[in-house]
């Protein structure tokens, strides 16, 4: 009577990435990496890149470090790292590994194994700048360019998506645009901690069972939640209020690194909470909690969060 799609996400690999050079070995996803390493006991290198400042990567950058072999550096071609603050600091800084902020890997040289990669700089468009290329040799290089929500079935049963999260539109009970299934953790939007992907899917799992007993409420008021000035998405995207017991919990991610900023929840036009932060960053998904009774007493149907400045 109920679904829960819970199918989590995927690399992205080298295929989406369309860098030149042959298709030599020695070219991973960091996902796969880690299980070489971690599970299957096997090393992929002894001399090695990492493109991508993704958390995974960041964790396989310490971790080969610890097998013995050399990560001479990751680059990352956004200005700010992919990755949290703590594996910036735990898995580079505290193991001399350099981090090029705004460079991308513009080819990769090797037949039959990879034996080395040019790195160039970037501009604000992302392309290459001439003239910046330099060759590093390596013989392994680690991709943790991203991840991809697997929503193929989702597609297939028609349920709506949303362009930035690629993942469903929700409501607060993580219900998609499709009557009676339900969305959670990575499928949904991509996580940073694991600890937020278990309580989504409590959630989601909570709200299948009241689906199934008939104890969710179709009717009544609802609130659209809308993304507004340096604010990528929100989750969920649709508030019934009959449906929420204490506070809804709004899932959403900065477009930019901001320092001594706010938060700002609005109803309409007006302000309902603020919650200052000294820094704002893509990598770090941030939650905000709001009182049912602050969103019965509105008068608008639009929730909507943006950063601003503190004066």
């Amino acid at each position: 009577k109920a679904v829960v799609l819970a199918m989590g996400c995927r690399e992205r690999t080298r295929g989406a990435l369309n860098i030149p050079g042959m298709r030599p070995a020695g070219i991973f996803t960091a996902g796969t990496s880690q299980r070489f390493v971690n599970m299957e006991g096997y090393m992929v290198g002894k001399n090695i890149v990492i493109l991508g400042s993704g958390d995974v990567g960041l964790i396989m950058a310490r971790r080969l470090t610890l097998e013995g072999a050399k990560v001479q550096l990751v680059a990352e071609v956004l200005p700010y790292p992919g990755g949290l603050t703590r594996n910036i600091v735990q898995c580079l800084e505290d193991y001399d590994i350099p981090l090029l902020l705004s460079h991308t890997v513009v080819e990769i040289c090797g037949k039959e194994r990879v034996e080395g990669v040019v790195i160039a700089k970037v501009d604000e468009n992302r392309k290459p700048v001439l003239g910046t290329e330099k060759y590093y040799p390596c013989d392994t290089l680690l991709l943790s360019v991203g991840l991809i929500p697997e929503n193929e079935l989702s597609q297939k049963a028609g349920i709506m998506l949303d362009p930035v999260t690629g993942g469903a539109v929700v409501n607060e009970s993580m219900e998609t645009s499709i009557e009676g299934i339900f969305a959670c953790g990575n499928v949904l939007h991509v996580h940073d901690l694991v600890d937020y992907v278990t309580e989504e899917s409590k959630n989601a799992g909570r709200n299948a069972v009241k689906y199934v007993k008939s104890e969710i409420s179709r009717g009544g008021p609802k609130m659209i939640a809308k993304a507004k000035k340096g604010v990528r998405y929100i989750v969920p995207q649709v508030i019934r209020l009959d449906n929420i017991d204490k506070a809804a919990v709004l899932s959403m991610r900065v477009d930019n690194i901001y320092k001594d900023s706010k938060l700002v929840v609005k109803i309409g036009d007006k302000t309902i909470k603020e919650i200052k932060k000294r820094y704002l960053r893509p990598g770090e998904m941030e939650r905000i909690t709001i009182n049912k009774g602050a969103l019965s007493e509105a008068s608008d149907s639009v929730i909507s969060v943006e950063v601003s400045e503190v004066v």
